[in-house]
């Protein structure tokens, strides 16, 4: 069995402090282009020094470009890789198709990994980003273990999985709900996480949308029997001490597994603590793996660190408690809010001195959680952050009469020989074995250490001590520089372009509309500036078969309109169950295309020898040319433009091949967890509930029980109404309305309107009360 221990570092010290710890890789940021803009990260000059680190003390570095990029950045791509190619970077894990498809043609020899944000969730997928160049994917957060383990069986590729860290609520990269609310696009590396406020729904009221974080090492073993081979940590936005804390428990219990199996395996409870120290929200739990979804494993009564159990109150008085130790406390530890002035003995009392407006809902009896743990995050710094990591050398020194003295130093199967002066017969003070070794050991400040070192020294000789130093100095330069030259390339590709489109304006438009109910679907039909209808599969709460098909694509086509399909928003195992038997194939033959939303369907539909239109939807993110010619590439004729991107950035991108959505409550969030389940039960009942805000704002979210995901959608809808002129310059193939929660004389009413101003070129007005124009003139950073 072979496995990865993979730890996050968002700066330098906390990588050493991963590798020091025992990871075998460290995903890290540069300047640029990295899902995590608020950490730290990397420079040009620190990142080439961290390659040769890691692959001194033989760890792998990858390099996140786990965003999604605009034409003008991804023309400077080249330039920001090559140096990091040439040094020896180990990986680039990528989110956009387009950065996949510029990365596999200008470096051809640079591994790349599929990020979680290109919601990988099953075996087609993984098949799919292989036949595209992907060496290994990461998976969805949300799979299963048996769900792993299919996509192991099916394919060959690398799978590289969570296993520790925080947990999204939203299916990584789908969610554009800090991107909506305050401009902030988590893909862009800037989420604000408005998923770890509170909320309210059906009349409770919490962080009803803020997970634990998980923690896996009870189930490592079967983790790993389910074909993971890197096992990643997530917190390149914590401090050197957390990952360090992390790794040496993970490492821990990876190498008992790899050397006993499962049948020695157990998890202490004194580690487990210690990870509960570092960093939990309301405990952990194991995520998706055991289970589908559930409020097990949210933590809706507090959604920052949750700490560990330490002391309980014992009074409450005016500006004053007294808490008795539940276990050792110590000076600097932080106490919920308050930092400890001293050392207090376990079962000993302690009084805090506090503001009125802190005490308030505090009784005695009540459990008070130590927040920070100053004894473990100075052990922890002191043996992996102080502490430089050494790598053990064998050395042979040869000192002979008339020969220059030889150093040969070996670290694993590298080897190097320096030679030095010619040693002179001594007077009166010869060489002693004893003296020239410790010379020779004292490697101060490189990074190796001797193991062994054999001296060969002929009696009588003499040499002066700074030789030997000069000696040992090129040759543990000279080792360095091997060891970490094996790595570096040259043979990069050259750089790539594809020529910018030519958008030619147009005054008149192709609308088109998508539903979510019958009713709607009837009343669109009655509107003549209709030209396609796109068709929900959340229409309907069982399998697609011929008779509604049928029923659905007549309707639309004696009312003189095309009818596409849209496939669901995510498509797991048991959802492509749902769409492979024979009837429901047959039913996908009698509309005039599909709409799809992930990597998964795309091959299905391949697979299947699916031959009618295929569309992207816009969560498939052809964010730059190079995305839109990935598709082009394979058949796609038509696209739909992303939402985050302004109407200038759309020119750059050209839109003559693809459809702008115009009017829509948009998705924020795709979730596996179901909101009215955890704030009620489930009632195996689609339909529509309410998220409230802390500013009032009500968002709708759908339950769509077929599909097991829930959709938060934003609370105002999306209106490009007045925003024609910029429409017609843009000239996009087709412009799209979707309506989820309109009633459908309110669905035809916003559907005429847009089809006397846009089809037939009527100036007139509409009041859509409260709405957004989203992005198209703002944009995202």
């Amino acid at each position: 069995m072979r496995a990865e221990l993979l730890a996050p570092a968002g700066t330098y010290e906390s990588l050493k402090a991963a590798v020091a710890a025992g990871a075998d890789a460290v995903y890290a940021g540069g300047a640029r282009f990295g899902a995590r803009a608020y950490a730290e990260n990397f420079t040009e000059e620190a990142l080439l020094k961290a390659i040769d680190f890691c692959h001194l003390h033989g760890s792998k570095l990858y390099l996140t470009v786990n965003t999604l990029l605009k034409d003008a950045e991804i023309e400077e791509l080249y330039d920001y890789l090559l140096p990091y190619y040439r040094e020896g970077l180990d990986a680039v894990i990528v989110q956009d198709i387009g950065v996949l498809k510029y990365i596999r043609e200008a470096f051809p020899k640079l591994d790349i990994h599929a990020s979680t944000q290109m919601t990988l969730c099953g075996a087609d997928g993984a098949k799919f980003l292989a036949s595209a160049g992907a060496s290994r994917i990461v998976t969805s957060r949300e799979l299963s273990l048996e769900e792993i383990r299919a996509i192991h069986r099916e394919t060959s590729i690398e799978i590289e999985s969570f296993v520790h860290g925080a947990l999204c609520y939203c299916y990584s990269g789908q969610c554009l709900t800090s991107s909506l609310i305050g401009g902030r696009s988590g893909n862009r590396g800037r989420c604000a996480q408005p998923c770890r406020l509170p909320y309210q729904a059906e009349g409770r009221e919490g962080f009803l949308l803020s997970p634990k974080d998980i923690c896996t090492l009870e189930i490592l073993p079967e983790i790993l029997d389910a074909g993971v081979y890197s096992l990643k940590i997530e917190g390149r936005m914590k401090r050197a001490e957390y990952t360090a804390g992390v790794v040496r428990i993970y490492r821990k219990y990876l190498d008992i597994v790899l050397a006993h199996g499962r049948k020695e395996y157990q998890v202490s409870e004194y580690d487990k603590k210690e990870l509960m120290a570092l960093y939990n929200r309301g405990g952990f739990s194991t995520g998706y793996y055991e289970m589908r979804n559930g409020r097990e494993m949210m933590s809706m009564k507090r959604a920052n660190h949750f700490g560990t159990e330490a002391a309980r109150v014992t009074a409450v008085r005016r500006g004053s408690l007294t808490v008795r130790a539940l276990e050792p406390l110590h000076k600097g530890d932080m106490l919920e809010n308050t930092v400890l002035s001293g050392d207090t003995a376990q079962g000993a009392s302690l009084s805090l001195k506090l503001p009125e407006s802190e005490l308030r809902g505090i009784k005695p009896g009540m459990i008070l959680h130590r927040t920070r743990d100053e004894f473990l995050l100075a052990e922890l710094n002191r043996k992996y952050i102080q502490t430089e990591r050494k790598e053990k050398i064998n050395g042979k020194l040869m000192i002979s009469g008339g020969q220059p003295v030889i150093l040969n130093v070996i670290m694993g199967k590298i080897s190097i020989s320096v030679k030095g002066e010619v040693p002179q017969v001594s007077q009166n003070r010869p060489l002693s074995a004893l003296a020239v070794k410790k010379q020779i050991e004292k490697t101060g400040n490189t990074p190796f250490v001797f193991e062994h070192l054999e001296i060969h020294l002929e009696d009588g000789l003499f040499l002066p001590l700074q030789c030997l130093n000069e000696l040992r100095r090129r040759a543990l330069d000279e080792l360095e520089r091997k060891l970490t030259g094996v790595w570096k390339r040259n043979n990069a590709g050259k750089k790539t372009h594809i020529k910018l489109p030519h958008n030619a304006e147009r005054a008149a438009h192709r609308l088109n509309a998508s539903v979510e109910t019958t009713a709607q679907l009837e009343a669109l039909c009655k509107v003549p500036g209709i030209s396609n209808i796109y068709i929900e599969c959340t229409i309907l709460e069982t399998p697609l078969r011929t008779e509604q098909a049928e029923k659905w694509a007549g309707l639309c086509h004696a009312a003189g309109k095309s009818c596409y399909y849209v496939l669901p928003r995510i498509f797991r195992a048991d959802t492509k169950a749902l769409y492979s038997g024979h009837e429901s194939l047959k039913a996908l033959e009698l509309f005039d295309g599909v709409l799809f939303r992930n990597y998964e369907e795309f091959f299905f539909l391949q697979k299947y020898g699916y031959t009618k239109a295929r569309i992207p939807d816009y969560n498939m993110y052809t964010y730059n040319r190079y995305a839109e010619e990935f598709w082009k590439e394979r058949g796609i004729a038509q696209t739909t433009a992303p939402l985050e991107l302004n109407d200038r950035e759309l020119a750059v991108r050209g839109c003559k091949n693809s459809e702008i959505l115009v009017y829509g409550h948009l998705p924020m969030m795709v979730s596996a967890q179901c909101v009215r389940k955890n704030v009620d039960k489930c009632r195996k009942q689609s339909g529509f509930l309410y998220l409230k805000d802390r500013k009032g704002k009500r968002f709708p979210v759908k339950n769509s029980c077929s599909f097991c995901y829930n959709v938060i959608y934003n609370h105002v809808p999306l209106a490009l109404f007045g925003n024609k002129k910029e429409l017609d310059a843009l000239a996009p193939a087709s412009l799209r309305l979707s309506f989820t929660i309109e009633p459908p004389e309110k669905a035809a009413g916003i559907a005429q309107a847009f089809a006397e101003k846009f089809v037939e070129v009527r100036n007139i007005e509409y009041d859509f009360g409260d709405f957004t124009r989203g992005h198209f003139k703002r944009g995202v950073e």
